[in-house]
């Protein structure tokens, strides 16, 4: 009987070409999304018997060849994956590869010839938003499909301090929290915006026995199809590796010493690694990491770990009061074969500078190699900011480039050093100059006065 009802309740979202559920309009109606969506059935290994075991999980396809995905928790351990499209046909699923880490299982299935099935469409999920309407279809209990709806309660939640059980991976990824009603089964489904699009798959919910709270995490669509793409690739997730570790530093202490709440430090530097042939020690604080300042919306343990593998980026640091800029190259980390850099690998290096007499500021001519990391044209003259002093202020920063000094324009070192010549010659006595300065990563430009403590012969 409640089976029955349960039927004709969702039957009432199908009878308009543009369903609504509870409130969310879903554009074209929700059966397209439901068939979508899988049933997985996972047959365990019973090691105290020779009887097995079976559980439901949720999946949802992603290439109208056969490929699904679902999460890594629901098909651990299995001896037999089993997938039930939306047409109640049963498929045998084969792994084609998985990530503990950001909890990611690719399945595929084998198709008669011709046979397509309907996969997903992905929404950028940077851009939905707090409140946005969202849905969610699983396999709750082993139900059957089961669609609920909600909104986005929160973007961005790091679970790892929260939640025991995920460890440090809960801080690979920063959620999506969702109050749509999920339940056991619903692991691997997908949480799909009003326009019928996945914004992301539902991982984590928070159960009070066996009821639902309403406090439900999913994986965004756009971390999830980085996942998808490299376990279609290569079977495993290749993760960026610089080999430091950092921690959070506590507000008080981050607002003094960097004027921000929040800051985060190095507490580890692994032997061999990019980190360590570039000079980063424990203590350094992080003030930037490939152009992303770090701020209070930054994921770090997720920003590391998808750094562009194999390029040459920079990182600022702050370390005694003054800033510097390091260039590294990223490394490749994989639980079975860390890429250790060799003895002899200059896989990074902090940019060597000159410091002109007067200015606390370390400064280095643009090279090609410069050029590349920091992204800047080779049309763009000047000098480049690789280390700022404690006494200057946060006007110029480290990455800058500084294109003129008062009216004169400045190329390289020399043009700089003879140019600060000819202000003091002008101005006697004064003790400042004005920097045109750039930041090449964001293209943004100010005019900044510094002083310049040019000590200057008796009667000149």
């Amino acid at each position: 009987m409640m089976r029955s009802l349960f039927v004709i309740i969702l039957s009432l979202c199908f009878f308009t070409n543009e369903a609504s559920l509870f409130g969310v309009k879903i554009k074209g109606g929700v059966q397209r999304l439901m068939d979508t969506v899988v049933d997985v059935i996972v047959a365990d290994k019973n090691e105290e018997s020779s009887e097995g075991k079976s559980s439901n999980g949720t999946g949802f396809i992603i290439y109208d060849d056969g490929y699904v995905v679902t999460n890594w928790h629901v098909i651990e351990g299995s001896e037999k994956i089993k997938v039930v499209t939306s047409d109640g046909n049963e498929y045998i699923a084969r792994v084609m590869g998985k990530e503990e880490h950001y909890d990611v299982a690719l399945l595929k299935i084998d198709l008669d010839q011709n046979v397509k099935l309907s996969s997903v469409k992905f929404a950028d999920s940077d851009k939905i938003e707090v409140c946005d309407p969202v849905i969610a279809i699983g396999n709750p209990f082993g139900l059957g499909k089961t669609v609920t709806a909600g909104i986005v309660s929160y973007k961005g939640r790091n679970l790892s301090d929260q939640i025991s059980e995920l460890g440090v991976n809960g801080n690979l990824v920063s959620y999506i929290q969702t109050d749509a009603a999920v339940n056991y089964g619903n692991s691997g489904g997908p949480l799909f915006s009003a326009n019928g699009e996945v914004v992301g798959m539902i991982t984590v919910f928070v159960l009070d026995g066996l009821h639902s709270t309403g406090i439900n995490f999913a994986i965004p669509s756009n971390i999830l199809q980085k996942v998808i793409n490299q376990l279609k690739t290569f079977g495993k997730m290749q993760r960026s590796w610089l080999g430091i570790s950092t921690c959070r530093m506590s507000k008080e202490a981050s607002k003094l010493l960097i004027g921000s709440n929040v800051g985060y430090y190095v507490t580890n530097v692994s032997d061999k690694s990019p980190a360590m042939s570039t000079g980063i020690k424990v203590g350094d604080i992080v003030l930037s990491v490939n152009g992303e300042v770090i701020s209070g919306n930054t994921n770090m343990e997720y920003l590391l770990n998808n750094l562009p593998i194999g390029e040459v980026i920079p990182i600022q640091i702050m370390r005694d009061g003054n800033k510097r800029m390091l260039s590294i190259t990223v490394k490749s980390y994989n639980d079975e074969d860390i890429s250790f850099v060799d003895d002899d690998d200059s896989s990074g290096k902090d940019i060597p500078f000159e410091k002109i007499s007067g200015l606390d500021l370390g400064l280095t001519n643009l090279t090609r190699e410069l050029r590349e990391i920091f992204k800047i044209p080779s049309h763009e003259n000047g000098v480049l900011v690789s280390f700022v002093g404690s006494s200057l202020s946060d006007d110029i920063g480290v990455g800058n480039l500084i294109k003129k000094v008062n009216q004169f324009e400045i190329r390289n070192l020399n043009d700089m050093k003879s140019s600060i010549a000819a202000v003091f010659k002008e101005n006697k006595g004064g003790d400042k100059i004005v920097l045109y300065v750039q930041d090449p990563l964001i293209k943004k430009s100010s005019y900044v006065v510094v002083k310049c403590n040019i000590v200057r012969r008796k009667g000149k």
